[in-house]
């Protein structure tokens, strides 16, 4: 049986001199985020949120046809559904999310939340932080601004314009979870109906495997004008169900998470563990299963 029922991407990604996700400013001085482990320690993290809207911006781009997206996703507004009036002026949940998956690939993909009819769609990709995998290097470097000759003014006053500031950047290997549910593709999941055509349902899950190719390929994030990783490679394991049977997800942060991984495969017999070694690799695997069926209910 060779249908996709879910996919968990598990891996270790290596990101230099990066500023992908921040606590935020205090001053002049930008505050990388620290998040703590089970076992204490603290490190690096790169949320789960940042991670999805990445992927989601991969998606918007990823699509030749922005027709297919509904009006607040061609302009990637947050609200998705929220602002369709497609969507509001049904008189049922079951109809709302009808209209939205039939009118968007983003919405049916991330999901969506909308207030009236009161309903909620979640998503069919999740991710967990970015962790870092200790050790993260960690630095804060100084930077001016400054205006081109105007020292002084007419009243010979110093009126510089020049600003001094205070950016982070940070280097290491970070842990990757990302749990991917095909079958949940154009699924209403009020009626548990599907709302879309197989072959469309194919062509989404199609576009959502191209975005996860390009997240890695080129990560984009918070300060990517001046702080672009240097990425220098992404291993790990696509866990593949093709039965009713839920994607185990393994954290990279446990040094023999592959390992487990195949026990796991061969305990079940209801997952496929397929290794990739790069990110050239990584995009051949995903280009492997891309043309493979969707479970259905």
């Amino acid at each position: 049986m060779n249908e996709i029922y879910e996919i968990s991407i598990l891996g270790k990604v290596v990101w230099n001199l990066h500023s992908l996700n921040n606590e935020g400013s205090v001053g002049n001085v930008t505050e990388p985020r620290t998040v703590i482990l089970a076992n204490g320690a603290k490190t690096d993290g790169i949320s789960g949120e940042m991670l999805k809207h990445i992927h989601v911006e991969k998606m918007w781009e990823l699509e030749n046809d922005k027709n297919k997206l509904c009006e607040a996703c061609k302009i990637l507004e947050p609200a998705r559904a929220d602002k369709s009036k497609d969507v509001k002026s049904k008189d049922s949940a079951i109809t709302a999310v009808q209209q939205a998956l039939k009118d968007c690939k983003i919405c049916d993909i991330h999901g969506f939340l909308v207030q009236k009819p009161t309903v909620a769609r979640p998503s069919t990709i999740e991710f967990g932080w970015a962790l870092g995998i200790p050790e993260i290097y960690r630095d804060v470097h100084i930077h001016a601004r400054h205006a081109i000759g105007e020292k002084e003014t007419n009243e010979g006053e110093d009126k510089s314009s020049q600003m001094v500031y205070h950016r982070p950047t940070r280097s290491g290997t970070y842990a990757i979870v990302s749990l991917f549910q095909p079958w949940r593709i154009g699924l209403n999941n009020v009626n548990l109906k599907y709302e879309i055509n197989d072959e469309e349902r194919k062509l989404r899950y199609q576009l959502a495997l191209k975005a996860y190719q390009s997240m890695f390929l080129r990560t984009d994030g918070a300060m990517t004008t001046t702080r672009l990783p240097h990425t220098e490679n992404f291993e790990g394991i696509i866990v593949i169900s093709r039965t009713n049977y839920p994607a185990p997800v393994i954290s990279p942060l446990n040094n023999n998470y592959k390992e487990e991984m195949n026990k796991i495969r061969d305990a079940t017999k209801s997952i496929d563990v397929i290794e990739f070694s790069s990110l050239s690799d990584f995009v051949n695997k995903i280009n492997g299963i891309s043309q493979e069926n969707l479970y259905k209910l």
